[in-house]
C-alpha cells in the first residue's frame, strides 16, 4: 500500500518521464499543480492535447473543442459504470449504479425530469427571497467584523442555508451536513486516499439512511421542498425508486454546497486580484451576470469531468479505444486560446463562447440557475454595502483537482 508521500514521489517520477517523452504531463498529485494548474493545462494544449496519461491510466482532453465534443456525445462517451474497465480505475468509484452522475439516457433523462421539479420558476422565486435575506445578513455581519474568512463566514453559510431551505431540511442539521458534504465529495477526487474513500463511503451510507427516513415520513406532504417532491414521486412508484431518490438528494445537496461555495470563493479572489475589474463592477452593477460567467470561466469550481469510451474514437490522430477512461479538463477548456481571446485575463465584459464549468450536453448542471442567483446576489450585496474589500493574507487552494476551492480567503472589508 502506497503512503501519500510515496504516491507523490512515484507520480513525480512518472510525470518527469512523461513530459520528456510526450512533451507534457498532468500530475494531479503535484502541490504546484493543485495551487495553479493553468500552466500545465497550457502545455498540454500546445504539446499533447489528446494525452495518454501513464499516471492516471486514461486519456486527458484539454482543448475546448474536444472537451465539448466528448461531453455532448453520450453515444460514444459514457457516464455509465458498466463501461468501466481495467484502464479506467482513475474514474470516481461509486457504490451504486443508480447514481444520476453515472447514467446515460434514457435513465438519466428520467431522473433529471424528476429533479427538475425541485427547480421550477416558482420554487426559485421563493428561494430568491431566502438568498437575498441571507446575503444581506452575512455581509452586514462581515462588515461589522471587518476582518473575516470569506469562505467560512460568507460563501459556505450562504450555500448551506439555501440548500437546507430548498431541500426542506431542519436548520439544526447544518452541523451534520457541514461534515458530510466535504467527506462525501472526496469520492469524486482522483487524488483521494484510501482512508478518505472509506470515510466518503461511510458518509454516503449515513446520508442514505438519513434521506430514506425523511422520504418515508413525507410521502403525504403537500410541501414544495425537494424532499417532499421526491417523496411523492417515490410513492407514485413510476419514475423514481427510493434508492434513486436518496442518491439524487445527496447529489443535489453536495453539489449545491460545493459548487456554489467555491464559485463565490474563487470569484471573490479573482476580483481581489483584479481590482480594476472589481471597480468596474461597482460602477456598472448591470454587468453582474457577465461577471459571474467570467468567474466561472476564469477559475471554475469544477475543473474535471469523466467519461468512458463506448466505441473507438480518433481525436487529433490519437485512437481512444472502447473501455478507455477519458478525463475532460474543463478548467483547461475554459482557458483555451483557440476559443477565448486572451484567456488568462479576467474580464467581466468578455464576449465569446459559453464556458464549460456547468458541463455540456445532457449532463449540464441542473442547479446552474440557482448557483448563479446565489453568486450574483452575494457579490451585488457585498459591493453595494462596502467601499473597500482587500486581501489580508495569501490564500491557498484545498488539495483537490476535481473540485477547485480555497481552504480560506482572509479579507478586510470597510463599510460605505
Amino acid at each position: 500500500m502506497h503512503t501519500d508521500r510515496s504516491r507523490r514521489v512515484l507520480a513525480h517520477g512518472v510525470g518527469l518521464w512523461e513530459a520528456a517523452s510526450r512533451g507534457a504531463a498532468y500530475n494531479p498529485l503535484s502541490r504546484r499543480v493543485i495551487q495553479n494548474p493553468y500552466r500545465v493545462y497550457a502545455a498540454l494544449r500546445r504539446r499533447s492535447p489528446v494525452h495518454r496519461s501513464t499516471i492516471l491510466g486514461s486519456w486527458v482532453l484539454t482543448r475546448y473543442e474536444d472537451v465539448v465534443a466528448a461531453a455532448r456525445n453520450h453515444e460514444r462517451f459514457s457516464n455509465n459504470p458498466r463501461w468501466r474497465g481495467a484502464t479506467t480505475s482513475v474514474l470516481p468509484p461509486a457504490p451504486d449504479d443508480y447514481s444520476i452522475l453515472l447514467m446515460d439516457p434514457p435513465d438519466h433523462s428520467r431522473l433529471r425530469r424528476v429533479a427538475a421539479r425541485a427547480f421550477t420558476r416558482s420554487r426559485l422565486a421563493v428561494l430568491g427571497e431566502t438568498i437575498a435575506r441571507t446575503a444581506a445578513e452575512l455581509v452586514e455581519r462581515a462588515a461589522r467584523q471587518r476582518t473575516i474568512d470569506w469562505m467560512s463566514e460568507v460563501a459556505a453559510p450562504l450555500s448551506m442555508r439555501v440548500m437546507l431551505t430548498m431541500m426542506g431540511l431542519p436548520p439544526g442539521d447544518r452541523g451534520r451536513w457541514a461534515a458530510w458534504v466535504p467527506e462525501r465529495a472526496r469520492l469524486l477526487e482522483m487524488i483521494a486516499t484510501r482512508r478518505e474513500r472509506r470515510t466518503a463511503h461511510q458518509a454516503g451510507d449515513e446520508i442514505q439512511r438519513y434521506f430514506r427516513a425523511l422520504l418515508q415520513r413525507r410521502r403525504s406532504s403537500d410541501d414544495e421542498d425537494a424532499i417532499s417532491t421526491f417523496a411523492r414521486q417515490v410513492d407514485a412508484g413510476d419514475e423514481i425508486s427510493m434508492p434513486e431518490a436518496c442518491d439524487m438528494l445527496s447529489v443535489l445537496m453536495i453539489a449545491g454546497n460545493e459548487t456554489t461555495t467555491n464559485l463565490i470563493g474563487n470569484g471573490m479572489l479573482a476580483l481581489l486580484r483584479h481590482p480594476e475589474q472589481m471597480q468596474r463592477l461597482r460602477e456598472e452593477p448591470v454587468r453582474i451576470q457577465d461577471a459571474i460567467d467570467e468567474m466561472l470561466r476564469f477559475d471554475s469550481p469544477v475543473q474535471t469531468d469523466f467519461r468512458i469510451a463506448k466505441a473507438e474514437v480518433t481525436m487529433r490522430e490519437r485512437t481512444i479505444r472502447p473501455g478507455d477512461g477519458v478525463i475532460l479538463l474543463t478548467g483547461s477548456a475554459n482557458r483555451d486560446e483557440a476559443a477565448f481571446e486572451n484567456p488568462d485575463a479576467f474580464d467581466i465584459a468578455r464576449k465569446g463562447p459559453r464556458h464549460t464549468s456547468f458541463g455540456t450536453g445532457v449532463h449540464y448542471c441542473i442547479g446552474a440557475e440557482l448557483a448563479r442567483m446565489e453568486a450574483s446576489t452575494i457579490f451585488a450585496e457585498a459591493l453595494r454595502s462596502t467601499s473597500v474589500i482587500r486581501l489580508s493574507d495569501e490564500p491557498h487552494y484545498r488539495p483537490s483537482t476535481v473540485i477547485r476551492g480555497l481552504a480560506a480567503l482572509p479579507v478586510n472589508l470597510e463599510r460605505k
